[in-house]
């Protein structure tokens, strides 16, 4: 299964990634409407981002450089779903 497009009645999952080379999750929403995924990406990369890199920034870290990774959850299994800001 794959998507090309994120749908409004759509059920996804919103998660915040560290920069490259750690990519772990700083932050995810769960059970987010297809509707406000572009609402909470931004809301992510705005304020967690900020934040996460601020407590890092000793470590090179900027808020920039993160990624919001989106996944479809309608479905058994989480599939991931093209998507940028």
């Amino acid at each position: 299964m794959s998507l090309t497009a994120i749908t409004p009645e759509g059920t996804y999952e919103v998660r915040l990634i560290e920069p490259m080379p750690f990519n772990y999750s700083v932050a995810v929403r769960h059970r987010v409407p297809g509707s406000e995924v572009a609402a909470v990406a931004r809301e992510l990369m705005d304020k967690d981002a900020v934040e996460h890199a601020a407590q890092w920034a000793d470590f090179g870290y900027v808020a920039s450089a993160y990624q919001v990774k989106v996944s479809d959850v309608t479905g058994q299994w989480a599939v991931p779903v093209p998507f940028q800001l």
